[in-house]
């Protein structure tokens, strides 16, 4: 896959101008850069905090082919994969937490939001955005103490746009790849991949399982003791 990248020094939000230049037909690979976000988004509504310059904010957009909708999850699963293959190349160990956080040692480095745009029911173009802690390694305002690559390597003055790069020739890849091979990456570095734990479920209900799958519609299969199945999709289950 060819890339363009367009710089910014600052938006709102990366995602909301690459789905604004997705509309204007800019080609597949149009990877959108900027230094600050002011309205960074996560998932769900969730803000996205960085500190101007010293992270990775981003947005590529994607026009799959042949992709149905209820199987678009596999986009995240193919970037998360190639995030978590990236950090690998800078010695950071991170697994990817369902649906789309990347975490090292349990402290979040990095979250990744999804956006698709449609005709009737045929995709147009898809736009997946990344928050990639690099340099940062004080977070006053965040409450779950995220990580960064600095903060995890005791380094510091990583080149940003170097990280994107090896992000983007760790996804190009696997965006063509077939779905068992893009399944099979996912699930091994998969939080908490092995074992029984705990969930909550929305409506209070403390699930005691394994996950047993990730299907490629988004939903998180958990199997309890017993050997039956459960599918939730965001938010309707949350870790304990």
């Amino acid at each position: 896959m060819q890339f363009e990248t367009k710089y910014y020094k600052t938006l709102p939000s990366s995602n909301s101008e690459a789905i604004w230049l997705g509309f204007t037909g800019v080609p597949e690979g149009t990877v959108v850069v900027c230094r600050e976000q002011t309205e960074g988004r996560g998932q769900m509504g969730n803000q996205w905090e960085s500190a101007p310059g010293e992270n990775l904010t981003m947005s590529l957009i994607l026009r799959p082919e042949n992709i149905a909708s209820n199987k678009l999850f596999l986009l995240s699963k193919a970037f998360a994969l190639a995030v978590v293959r990236s950090l690998t190349c800078y010695g950071v160990e991170a697994v990817i937490k369902w649906p789309n956080d990347i975490y090292v040692k349990g402290r979040k480095i990095a979250g990744i939001l999804i956006e698709h745009s449609f005709t009737g029911d045929k995709l147009v173009f898809s736009v997946i955005g990344l928050g990639l802690n690099v340099n940062q390694v004080s977070f006053p305002a965040m409450d779950n103490a995220p990580t960064s690559i600095a903060a995890e390597t005791g380094k510091d003055c990583y080149d940003v746009m170097e990280v994107l790069s090896s992000v983007l020739d760790n996804f190009s890849p696997l965006y063509k790849s077939p779905k068992e091979v893009i399944n099979s990456g996912y699930m091994e570095k998969l939080y908490r991949r092995e074992g029984y734990f705990p969930y909550r479920t929305k409506s209070g209900e403390t699930l005691i399982a394994e996950i047993h799958d990730v299907a490629d519609s988004g939903k998180l299969v958990l199997k309890d003791r017993n050997g039956r199945l459960n599918s939730f999709l965001f938010k309707e289950i949350v870790y304990v």
